[in-house]
């Protein structure tokens, strides 16, 4: 007795679906095997990890750190967690591969503003790549009372641009 063309339509979807089950798998697992193109990320120091931009001179700004795994020339921005766009801290500049980059942020925001309190998070725009990475984690600002009699522009700054940044 020949068979319905219902069962024959409903095994060969059921073959189809298997097998892009199976090709989405082996996809996956290569994405996975890919290196990450932005690694080693760090917001702050070992015991800071957040920071109080009111001229006291103590953790008033906030170290930023990633390495990049391929070159390329790219943006790298403050944003909101919504993508709001905070500060660019580099424009169009040269992400050397394997070489870690590191910027400052001292709670500024574009047009000379101040940021609110709150978290914020580091994106790299790879211009070459076309790509834009949100790094893990975030950069935690908070706001402390201002120390009286001090002002930003009479803290030291003893660090330098390391990393090619």
């Amino acid at each position: 007795m020949p068979r319905p063309k219902a069962d024959v339509w409903a095994a060969l979807v059921f073959a189809l679906l298997v097998l892009a089950t199976a090709a989405a798998f082996a996809w996956s697992q290569h994405l996975k095997r890919d290196p990450l193109v932005i690694d080693r990320v760090t917001f702050g120091t070992p015991g800071h990890r957040a920071f109080t931009p009111n001229g006291d001179c103590k953790h008033d700004r906030i170290r930023i750190r990633f390495r990049t795994t391929q070159s390329d020339r790219g943006t790298v921005q403050i944003v909101k967690p919504g993508g709001r766009i905070v500060l660019t801290l580099a424009r169009d500049k040269y992400l050397k591969r394997y070489t870690f980059h590191t910027y400052r942020w001292a709670g500024s925001e574009r047009n000379d503003g101040v940021a609110p309190p709150g978290r914020y998070k580091l994106r790299v725009k790879l211009l070459g790549l076309d790509r834009v990475l949100v790094a893990p984690g975030a950069i935690r600002l908070h706001r402390a009372s201002s120390a009286p009699g001090q002002a930003r522009d009479f803290c030291p700054t003893f660090y330098s641009e390391a990393g090619g940044s």
